[in-house]
């Protein structure tokens, strides 16, 4: 990607990111008031990413930096000096109205409901709210003290301390950890809590995670892993996708699917590879976010309502057409209108671990 255009785009993400953390953006909404509307106009900017630009219906083949607003107002009602910059330096800005995203909530409650099975659902598909056994990735998942996410996938650590024969698994740091509550050796269940899992159904021990900051410092992902429990049977694949031969970018662009908790299978578009938002960590306390940089925006594809709701976190975010892993699901509006991921590389690296593959694992045939 030009780096010019990720310089400007960093240089807008802070001032514009910043004014609305500090104005508490994600606790405001859209207001019929214009009056209202017009005072906060250059406050309600949620993130600031890269993509094409759209007007009229059609896509600019050239980049864009992207503001994502709660809501647009006609720039002929805003004075001059609040507008958000058309242009800078020659490079091209748009403005797109879209919801904030937040993580799933914290609280043993409030998951939407599974949609029905379609007809043609692999049986682990149809029971991704159930216990299985041996595990498989994109099924209910959570520490015991949390709702239901996704298990992302299975991994090794490349710490020369750790066991190397042990499996772990992948998944949100605010779903195996809590939103750094948790600690090393909590219990994490299979199904998660909200979906019945109970002590019986522990399969993994929390073995580390990265840290949120909540206090205004970026963040580059929200990861953490579990060590499997011995005893506990496991299948290197993902339900409805299947094994995972290595790792790559996500390039803006890229066609992806995913398999989550509460949508299943779902496929989308890369719409932004270099995305910085403000997200929340719980709807019922919307002045407490975390600010992410250099994210991927996955929108969904026309066939799909949602590319994931709350309890699709994390899901790994797969290249449709190569068995290729790019990124982490960990955030969306409550619509699914798009979704949020972490690079995978980054999340990786950050946990040192790396994912099982065929090429790499003696476990994969």
């Amino acid at each position: 990607m030009d780096p010019d255009i990720v310089e400007i785009k960093t240089m807008l993400s802070e001032y514009f990111l910043g004014l609305g953390r500090r104005n508490g953006v994600l606790a405001t909404s859209k207001t019929f008031r214009v009056d209202d509307a017009v005072a906060r106009a250059n406050r309600n900017v949620h993130a600031v990413g890269i993509g094409r630009k759209r007007a009229g219906g059609t896509v600019d083949a050239a980049l864009a930096v992207r503001f994502y607003v709660v809501q647009k107002i006609a720039p002929s009602l805003i004075a001059p000096q609040d507008r958000l910059p058309a242009s800078l330096d020659g490079i091209p800005t748009d403005v797109i109205e879209s919801s904030p995203a937040f993580l799933l909530p914290r609280a043993r409650a409030g998951l939407p409901a599974a949609p029905a099975a379609a007809p043609g659902d692999p049986p682990c598909s149809r029971d991704r709210l159930a216990r299985q056994r041996p595990l498989v990735a994109g099924i209910s998942v959570a520490h015991h003290a949390v709702t239901a996410g996704t298990l992302g996938y299975f991994c090794r650590s490349l710490r020369p301390a750790d066991d190397p024969g042990l499996i772990y698994i992948l998944s949100n740091n605010h779903v195996l950890a809590n939103v750094n509550q948790g600690a090393p050796g909590d219990a994490v269940y299979q199904p998660g809590p909200a979906d019945g899992g109970l002590a019986g159904d522990r399969i993994a021990a929390l073995a580390r995670f990265v840290p949120i900051d909540l206090s205004g410092g970026s963040n580059g992902v929200d990861a953490a892993v579990a060590a499997l429990m011995p005893a506990v049977d496991w299948t290197p694949e993902i339900c409805t996708i299947g094994a995972i031969a290595r790792t790559a970018r996500g390039a803006e662009g890229l066609a992806v699917r995913k398999h989550g908790r509460t949508t299943g299978y779902t496929e989308g578009t890369i719409a932004d590879e270099s995305y910085d938002a403000i997200v929340g960590m719980d709807h019922n306390h919307p002045q407490v976010v975390g600010l992410f940089k250099n994210q991927l925006r996955v929108e969904p594809s026309p066939s799909y309502p949602a590319i994931g709701l709350a309890g699709d976190s994390g899901s790994l975010v797969v290249n449709r057409n190569e068995p290729e892993a790019v990124g982490l699901y960990f955030a969306g509006p409550p619509d699914g209108s798009y979704g949020i991921a972490n690079p995978i590389d980054a999340v990786l690296s950050s946990l040192e671990v790396a994912l099982v593959t065929p090429a790499g694992d003696p476990h994969v045939a």
